[in-house]
């Protein structure tokens, strides 16, 4: 097990900047989520720390080896790094044992070592029988276990995933990312994932950390990222999110659609609240009079909860409000809702 160490990292081509000043850490046996959008930069950092790619700037250690850095860099095949590319990429020329050894041809050890790794890593991802398929004779499942597999027989430091799962459909995605994350746990290795689904990355790791334009802007456990944004785009990216104006006064209370009158104290900021939608309760008229009303103008209902959006009284503002099934309400109905969780303000500049 070894931990994963970046400091400032900046890789540039000619004036561009990828990577800027980049730091992340990663302790040994974690897995970390790279959340952000296309072309911030999350493959570039992959292929970096796994030496296809030399810094301009920064260091990267693999526990207390130095691995990288713009004057030298270790070469790919002394990393034992494992790398599972976007869909895969198996040799298609080459059966699923051939693909899987592909990765000791570097490795000092025996033929007989060698066949006894790759039966274990087929025992390993539930395809022992399946040595002599060809990878179109395998389904997208299949073909990204043989890839997690390939990366796995060299008994890498660290495991590099790019959106391993992205060419899946949902409920195979899913299943199958539960199974990688549970025997990444299970041999306690090192890994960062790169996605652009935040659910995935919510779940699948134990660190989150979320990327703008080549940097790690924001990076915590699921929950902190989650609940403790650091601004409101951080808090789109991690999940639904309602933004609106805000107030602040003086006496310290923040003011914003859901909330109470403005308190007769002088305002000292305005800016922006970020609110979750589980944290807009609900009511049915007659049963409480807390909040303001609104009225249901759509309803999406997904079984076991159900998302609202309600037109608020006296504005052209609607919200969005998630609710625990069973629902027994309906658009046109008229509501009350209140915020009943954190006031999570970002002042404006």
């Amino acid at each position: 097990m070894t931990s994963l160490e970046i400091s400032h990292l900046t890789v540039s081509y000619g004036e561009r900047k990828i990577l800027d000043d980049l730091s992340l850490s990663i302790n040994s046996g974690e897995i970390a989520a790279l959340l952000g959008p296309s072309g911030c930069g999350k493959t570039t950092l992959l292929r970096t720390i796994a030496g296809l790619v030399h810094p301009t700037f920064g260091t990267i250690r693999f526990g207390n080896q130095l691995v990288g850095v713009s004057s030298l860099v270790l070469q790919v095949n002394k990393r034992k790094i494992g790398y599972v590319p976007q869909e895969g990429a198996l040799f298609p020329h080459l059966n699923v044992a051939k693909n899987i050894a592909f990765g000791l041809r570097n490795v000092d050890i025996s033929k007989d070592e060698a066949r006894s790794r790759v039966s274990e890593m087929l025992a390993m991802i539930s395809m022992s029988g399946f040595e002599r398929r060809m990878p179109s004779q395998l389904s997208g499942g299949q073909q990204t276990r043989v890839a997690l597999a390939r990366a796995l027989v060299i008994q890498p430091q660290i495991v590099l995933l790019d959106e391993p799962f992205s060419a899946l459909d949902a409920q195979l995605r899913n299943d199958l990312r539960s199974e990688v994350i549970a025997l990444l746990r299970e041999h306690r290795i090192t890994a960062l994932l790169v996605t652009h689904d935040r659910e995935e990355a919510l779940v699948a790791a134990d660190v989150v950390a979320l990327m703008r334009e080549g940097r790690v802007v924001q990076d915590g456990s699921p929950e902190n990222v989650y609940q403790f944004p650091g601004s409101p785009s951080v808090a789109i990216s991690t999940g639904d999110a309602l933004i609106l104006d805000a107030q602040q006064y003086e006496n310290g209370l923040t003011t914003f659609p859901l909330s109470p009158d403005a308190p007769s104290s002088r305002v000292v900021a305005t800016g922006e609240v970020v609110i979750r939608p589980e944290e807009i309760k609900v009511h049915k008229i007659g049963q409480s009079n807390k909040g303001i009303k609104g009225r249901i103008c759509k309803l999406d209902y997904y079984g076991h909860d159900a998302m609202l959006e309600i037109e608020l009284d006296g504005t052209s503002r609607s919200i969005q409000s998630r609710i625990p099934g069973p629902v027994d309400m309906k658009v046109g109905e008229e509501v009350r809702v209140e915020h009943v969780g954190p006031i999570r303000f970002f002042a404006r500049a």
